[in-house]
């Protein structure tokens, strides 16, 4: 800060037009603009931070919930209805929120979803039975729906003009803590035992301490003089032909990832996995997702937008095959890792999408999003528990069919398009 207020000096002393009444005045402005760069940068990084050690106990909890509840006799279908309890709750509530975050202060949001977060860290920990698990998942997936919303709208705003660049730091910043965050979870469960409930007791301490830094460190006056700029960036999109096709995609890939998330630790370990392999077999999952986001944008510049979204489609059409006819940790290593990078591929391309046509309100295109991922995962998670309940692996096979019919349906509306 100091070399940029030097810099501003410089400026205004060289200025052989300005008087010595306007250079105090100048200077003035230039430590102003200076301390608002700084405010802006420290807050931007923050949210970064933020978004990464939120997902990282999003990973935790994830992977140890359906161990935790199948330890206390939990069935497939009980877990299926556990999964289907966030998802049915974060199919509306994000709307609600982000549509509120407009209106008010996107700061109280963020700190009431952490402190709600370490709340039902808490409940989970003091949890007798399965079935009490569900309304605890509800109450997780409330705090979750007040949290990405607000945090998302507040980091394109203080990101500045360019959403893509934003929006790339964002997705690499979560999907890395997606990449750590389960075999941070399989490894206490392996070395502490499921009864420990130490992943729940360290997820709600990190949560209530982030709830108390957001307070003091978070500076959202910013908001209101970067928000006439994207409003007026927003007011030029019009309807596309990929704005449908990128919703469909997002159903597709929560939906896909509520039957991995809370389907597969369960099914793995009655297969006779170690819960440390399950979260290695996660952990590559996420790693090919982060790798799909770094490349996302890259790819779409080369083959286009409609390309994209038919990739990612295919890409977990032939993922889901594979999950079907797998039985080892290799196996489910290879299809758990494409499925990732399809899932990466079409969350990448359909994030940038709704935020360039609802642009406007910021908070309102956060939550369409974000509650678009509940209606797959709530999805998802039921069917695939109901669909487990005949076989362990017909969730795989039903999502391959989608997947393949989203592909093919793809192609069609582009052939008949030319």
């Amino acid at each position: 800060m100091h070399q940029r207020l030097h810099q501003y000096i410089k400026i205004y002393k060289g200025n052989s037009k300005a008087s010595i009444v306007d250079e105090p005045e100048r200077a003035s402005k230039g430590i102003i603009e200076a301390m608002v760069y700084d405010r802006r940068r420290i807050t931007l990084v923050f949210l970064l931070i933020l978004s990464f050690l939120i997902q990282m106990l999003v990973g935790v909890v994830s992977i140890t919930i359906p161990i935790y509840a199948y330890s206390m006799g939990a069935s497939e279908l009980i877990l299926g209805v556990i999964g289907a309890a966030g998802g049915l709750t974060y199919s509306f509530m994000p709307v609600v929120s982000g549509f509120l975050s407009d209106k008010f202060r996107r700061k109280t949001f963020i700190i009431t979803s952490t402190s709600l977060y370490g709340l039902s860290c808490a409940f989970y920990a003091l949890a007798g039975n399965p079935y009490i698990l569900i309304p605890i998942k509800a109450l997780e997936w409330v705090s979750v729906s007040l949290f990405w919303p607000s945090l998302e709208a507040l980091l394109v705003e203080v990101g500045g003009e360019k959403i893509e660049d934003t929006l790339k730091k964002f997705n690499l910043s979560w999907g890395s803590a997606a990449v750590i965050g389960p075999i941070v979870g399989g490894s206490l469960i392996s070395f502490l035992g499921i009864r420990a409930r130490m992943p729940f007791l360290i997820s709600l301490t990190i949560a209530f301490t982030l709830s108390i830094i957001t307070v003091i460190v978070v500076d959202e006056k910013l908001r209101e003089g970067t928000l006439k700029t994207h409003e007026k960036y927003a007011l030029f999109e019009g309807e596309t032909d990929s704005t449908p096709t990128a919703i469909i995609s997002i159903l597709l890939f929560s939906s896909l990832m509520g039957v991995v998330l809370n389907l597969f630790p369960a099914y793995a370990t009655d297969l006779g996995i170690p819960a440390y392999e399950v979260g290695l077999i996660l952990l590559f999952n996420g790693l090919f997702r982060l790798m799909a986001f770094f490349e996302a944008y890259r790819i779409e510049a080369t083959i286009g937008e409609a390309r994209i979204f038919l990739s990612g489609s295919l890409t977990l059409a032939l993922a889901s095959a594979l999950t079907a006819v797998s039985y080892t940790t290799l196996m489910f290593s290879i299809s758990l890792s494409i499925v990732g990078f399809g899932a990466g591929i079409l969350y990448a391309a359909s994030i940038a999408r709704i935020f360039k046509r609802w642009g406007s309100t910021k908070g309102y295109a956060a939550g369409i999003f974000e509650s678009l991922i509940g209606v797959g995962y709530f999805l998802g998670s039921l069917v695939g528990g109901f669909a487990a309940e005949y076989s362990p692996n017909m969730p795989y096979i039903i999502w391959f069919l989608l997947s393949l019919a989203v592909g093919l349906l793809q192609i069609s509306r582009r052939a008949l398009a030319k």
